[in-house]
């Protein structure tokens, strides 16, 4: 009987440290274990880092990135560029000044330093527009005799200056005397000496002819954003990520549209309200209510178009639709697709 009696208390005894040691173990197992998403704190959550106003991801429903093209020349849009005002010279002083982070292109993962933005700011002299290897390989030095083309020098047609009379250069002595002007004799005596050059001349022909386009001279915006629909406040919202500034074509040398430098737009916003008074949307219909750039923005008060929309191929809505006409009918017709698709999710 007192053997009984040892074994189950020893069996007990055993029992209850092992469901001691269970419940310290217990918490520890728990806190591996990720929380859910909807009881972490809002700073551990995933979010987008290029968004202005981050959504959590796992309330994203549907997104859609578009790229739009504003003409800062239409009548919508010229409270953006009014006079010494005008949004291109806000963020080009930006950049110069260093508040401003300039990128290459829309994926901003590689920033430009300020002299590749001062280079894409200047503008190209004649026979500039080629690129480095074009003008490696001899193209636009027609003029100054340095290949015929063939990887050989030019070669002088020695024939033809000979044939040419002495009467051209005796013409005119330059006041409109014609050939019967009175020579030197004491320059005509020393024959075979060089003739003096004019070095002025020189001098202003062979300097480059480099310039600066005018912040006026950019009228073209490109601004990338996202198409997104929130399950949590069941609503879709425009989440802009950059903006692109652009030479048209009619400005350029070359004929083609000119990508100068891309900003993330959330440096931009924070720029537009760090001085609210200064850069603002110009009201034409009440000048005493002048809205800052950054809330125009937010409230849409710009026309654009669409140019593409995210797809496998990259290719913009003229290149899908085969042509330019095309391409703006259905950049409309995208528009109200999804204007429509929100208004269908409550719809019953």
């Amino acid at each position: 009987m007192m053997n009984f009696k040892g074994i189950a208390g020893l069996a007990l005894s055993l029992a209850a440290t092992g469901s001691a040691f269970a419940q310290q173990q217990q918490p520890a197992a728990l806190a591996e274990r990720p929380a859910p998403v909807a009881e972490r704190p809002m700073a551990e959550r995933g979010k987008a880092s290029e968004s202005l106003r981050p959504i959590d991801e796992e309330d994203i429903m549907y997104k859609t990135t578009l790229w739009r093209r504003m003409d800062l020349q239409e009548i919508q849009n010229q409270p953006f560029f009014s006079t010494n005002n005008e949004i291109t010279r806000y963020l080009i002083d930006g950049m110069k000044a260093g508040v401003l982070k300039a990128y290459k292109n829309d994926s901003l993962a590689t920033e430009l330093t300020p002299e590749q933005f001062q280079a894409n700011l200047t503008m190209e002299g004649a026979g500039d527009a080629l690129s480095e290897e074009e003008r490696a390989a001899g193209f636009g030095n027609e003029a100054a005799g340095g290949d015929d083309g063939w990887g050989d020098g030019a070669k002088k047609d020695t024939k033809k200056d000979a044939k040419k009379p002495a009467a051209l250069s005796d013409a005119d002595d330059g006041w409109g005397g014609g050939g019967n002007a009175k020579k030197n004799p004491k320059k005509d005596t020393a024959a075979g000496a060089a003739p003096k050059q004019d070095t002025f001349t020189e001098q202003t022909t062979s300097a480059p002819s480099a310039f600066e386009y005018f912040p006026t001279d950019i009228t073209v915006l490109e601004l990338k954003e996202d198409y997104v629909f929130d399950k949590r406040r069941s609503r879709q919202y425009y989440d802009m990520k950059s903006i692109t500034l652009i030479i048209p074509a009619s400005k350029t040398q070359a004929g083609f549209d000119k990508e100068v430098a891309t900003f993330r737009y959330k440096d931009v916003d924070r720029y537009f309200r760090s001085n609210p008074t200064k850069f603002i949307w110009y009201n034409n219909q009440n000048n005493a209510k002048h809205l800052n750039m950054a809330d125009a923005f937010d409230l849409r008060l710009f026309s654009s178009r669409i140019l593409k929309q995210s797809n496998a191929k990259n290719a913009y809505l003229s290149q899908i639709y085969g042509g330019e006409k095309e391409g703006l009918v259905k950049a409309q017709q995208l528009e109200y697709k999804m204007m429509e698709w929100e208004h269908n999710l409550w719809e019953y």
